[in-house]
C-alpha cells in the first residue's frame, strides 16, 4: 500500500508538472508557482481541521522548512532549466530528489533489502533517461559550473522537502502539510515582492491550470505523508520521484509529444524497478 501510494504521488506530481509547463508558456512561472502553492495551503486548513490531527510545533517547524525548502528548490530549478541544457538539468535535480530520501532512510535505519536496493540503482537510470530530450530540441544558453550547482542544489532542497515532512509524527502529519504549502510560496512571494511584479495580469483561461496544478502538488503531498506513515521512506519517496514517467506520458497522450529512444529505455527501466519494488515489498 505504502509503494502505491507513492506511485500516486509520483503520477500526481508528473500531470501537475505538465499543467505548469503549459500555462508557464503564458504566465510567468513564478506567479504560476506563488498562486498553485497558495491555493494549496488554502484547500489543506480545512482539511487538517477536519482529518482531526495534532496541531503540534513540530509539524509548524518541520512543515515550514519542508514548504521553503521546496519553494527555493522550484526556483533554483527552472532558473537552471532556463540557463543550461534542459536534459542534464532536469537529470541532474531529479536524481538528487530521489537520492536524498533514500540514502536518509538507510542513515535511520530503513533497510529496504536487495531488491528494492537494486530497483533503486534502476530508477536513478530511469529518471535520467526518461528526461533525456532530442538533441536538436534543446535550446541551452550556457551550461557552466554555477548552472550545475544550482540545479544540484535545487535536487537537494527538493528531497529535503521529502525527509523533513517524514520527521513529524503520523498524527500531525496533516497540519504538517498544511504548512508545507503555505511554507513554499513565501519565498516565492518573497522574490516578487523584491522585483515589484505584476502579480495580477493572469489572463483567466489560466487560472484553472493554475489551480489544478496547486491541487494536484498539495494531493501529491498528502499521498506521500500517508504512504510514509505506514512504510519506508526510501521506497515511498523514490517511487514519488518517477513524476518525470507521467509528465512525459501526459506529453505523448495530449500533445502527441514523440518519445526518443533514450526515453523509451527509461519507461522499460523504470517499470523494472517498479516491478521490483513490488517483488521486495
Amino acid at each position: 500500500m505504502a509503494l502505491l501510494l507513492g506511485l500516486i504521488t509520483a503520477m500526481a506530481l508528473g500531470v501537475g508538472d505538465f499543467i505548469a509547463g503549459q500555462v508557464t508558456k503564458r504566465v510567468p512561472t513564478l506567479i504560476v508557482v506563488l498562486y498553485a502553492q497558495v491555493f494549496g495551503a488554502f484547500i489543506m486548513v480545512p482539511t487538517a481541521i477536519i482529518s482531526g490531527h495534532s496541531l503540534t510545533f513540530s509539524a509548524v517547524i518541520w512543515g515550514l522548512l519542508a514548504g521553503v525548502s521546496l519553494g527555493i528548490g522550484f526556483m533554483l530549478y527552472f532558473r537552471s532549466l532556463s540557463l543550461g541544457k534542459m536534459g542534464v538539468v532536469s537529470s541532474l535535480t531529479g536524481i538528487l530528489s530521489a537520492i536524498i530520501p533514500v540514502f536518509t532512510g538507510l542513515l535511520i535505519g530503513e533497510r529496504p533489502g536487495a531488491g528494492a536496493l537494486f530497483a533503486v540503482v534502476l530508477i536513478v537510470f530511469a529518471i535520467t533517461f526518461i528526461t533525456k530530450k532530442e538533441a536538436g530540441s534543446q535550446t541551452p544558453v550556457k551550461s557552466n559550473t554555477a548552472v550545475l550547482a544550482q540545479a544540484a542544489l535545487a535536487g537537494i532542497l527538493i528531497g529535503l522537502f521529502f525527509v523533513f515532512l517524514h520527521i513529524p509524527g503520523a498524527r500531525e502529519s496533516m497540519w504538517t502539510v498544511s504548512f508545507a504549502m503555505t511554507g513554499s510560496f513565501l519565498p516565492v512571494a518573497a522574490i516578487l515582492f523584491y522585483r515589484r511584479a505584476d502579480i495580477y495580469r493572469v489572463s483567466k483561461n489560466a487560472w484553472g491550470y493554475i489551480l489544478a496544478n496547486g491541487f494536484l502538488q498539495t494531493f501529491a503531498t498528502i499521498t506521500y505523508v500517508l504512504g510514509v506513515n505506514i512504510g519506508l521512506m526510501s521506497i515511498v519517496a523514490l517511487a514519488g520521484a518517477l513524476s518525470p514517467l507521467f509528465t512525459v506520458i501526459c506529453a505523448r497522450v495530449i500533445i502527441n509529444e514523440r518519445l526518443n529512444k533514450t526515453q523509451i529505455a527509461g519507461f522499460v527501466l523504470a517499470l523494472t524497478g517498479v516491478a521490483l519494488l513490488v517483488v521486495s515489498s
